[in-house]
């Protein structure tokens, strides 16, 4: 391409913002659903990582549905399925209903999210591409914050389920731009089913990317998930108090992710970029989880965390479009990536709380450290890719 569609991209973005509201409506409005539907922790965290089971179990299947069919029929099914799932947890009567209600707003995340990144690449040319990633990468960070404020003022005057009617709305409201403004594309009808898949999961590098992504991910999640908890559980914080907090912690890691699209954009090796972030997180992680420094400090350890951990999904889903095993594998790279990162986001919030209940919080800590360790195994494994690329 000699010029890039920009409207196509913030469209995109905006049906990435949307899809992960869904993620981030729930940590703050977790005590309001144990308070009415009289659940334990870990049933609680069963809700914030439920829609995370869709995702690990179809993710890759998605990305080989987005190749063969069309990414933009793919994100406006997703699109479609978390207003339904909305729409159906808003009346949810009990627990039971409430769980389906999040599978399929797990699938509709899954899809659109899958998606995403083959139409961010597809509209952008070669030299506006990783400016463009780095926009897509804001999508959970961004999406995320937005919807625990969101959440913070909605649940202070109403009720949770009038939150979930509204984001809701906004879904429709984003099926109908990403509908109006992205140019459908010819699929990659050539290539069967089967052959994308096998051809994807047989590539290191995307298996690397995997890795890295998912190790990355395995604390986001659980500090995302847990954070409002630990402020009004913990520290006797109130709820608002909880929900800003967190809305600040997420909203942090934006300029780490913007950071990270600026660093590739001027040539810097993601595989670098990944090893670094990941021992920041480590240490910041220490700080967090250990009871060592007083509460502000520990917020600040948290603050670090995200900041500086946001330069991860930058240099991970630029190269799920450079690193894929042609143009016609993104898609499927990405829901392999996607699937990873879904698996770890329903495990790891139930591992730290499943620790945290029986023992401590600081006690979670060498699971976190497993994670960030993980990570940075896989932009090791990247580096070896990149170092075979400069090779004569």
């Amino acid at each position: 391409m000699s010029a890039s569609n920009w409207t196509a991209v913030w469209a995109v973005v905006a049906g990435g913002l949307i899809a992960a509201a869904y993620i981030g409506k729930v940590p703050p409005a977790l005590p309001a659903l144990r308070a009415d539907f009289g659940l334990t922790l870990i049933e609680t965290g069963y809700i914030a990582t439920v829609l995370n089971v869709m995702g690990g179990a179809i993710g890759l299947f998605a990305g080989v549905f987005s190749d063969r069919f069309g990414h933009k029929r793919i994100a406006l099914g997703g699109l479609a399925l978390m207003a339904s799932g909305g729409v159906l947890g808003a009346f949810a009567p009990g627990y039971a209903l409430l769980l389906l209600s999040r599978f399929l707003e797990g699938a509709g995340f899954i899809m659109t999210t899958v998606a995403g990144v083959a139409l961010v690449a597809h509209a952008t040319s070669a030299a506006d591409r990783p400016k463009a990633m780095a926009l897509w990468s804001c999508y959970l960070p961004a999406g995320g914050s937005l919807a625990m404020l969101a959440a913070s003022v909605t649940l202070a005057a109403f009720d949770w389920r009038v939150l979930w009617l509204a984001i809701a709305v906004a879904t429709l409201a984003s099926f109908a731009l990403l509908a109006r403004f992205v140019p459908a594309r010819a699929s990659g009808a050539g290539v069967g089913l089967m052959r994308l898949g096998a051809e994807s999961l047989m590539h290191p590098p995307s298996l690397f990317l995997c890795l890295a992504f998912a190790g990355y991910v395995a604390q986001w999640a659980a500090f995302m998930t847990w954070l409002p908890t630990f402020v009004v559980a913990e520290r006797g914080g109130s709820a608002l108090q909880g929900a800003l907090l967190s809305a600040a912690w997420v909203a942090i890691n934006v300029p780490g992710v913007l950071l990270g699209g600026w660093l590739m954009a001027h040539g810097a090796r993601r595989s670098r970029i990944i090893v670094l972030a990941s021992a920041i997180q480590a240490l910041a992680a220490a700080g967090a989880f250990l009871d060592l420094l007083p509460d502000w400090g520990r917020y600040a350890s948290c603050l670090a965390f995200s900041l500086f951990g946001g330069v991860i999904p930058a240099a991970v889903f630029s190269g799920v479009a450079s690193l894929a095993r042609s143009p016609q594998h993104i898609g499927t790279t990405n829901g392999m990536v996607m699937q990873a990162s879904q698996l770890v986001q329903f495990v790891s919030p139930i591992a730290v709380a499943w620790i945290a209940a029986r023992l401590s919080w600081g006690a979670s800590l060498p699971l976190m450290l497993f994670f960030a360790a993980s990570a940075a195994a896989g932009g090791l494994a990247i580096a070896c890719v990149e170092r075979s690329k400069m090779a004569p």
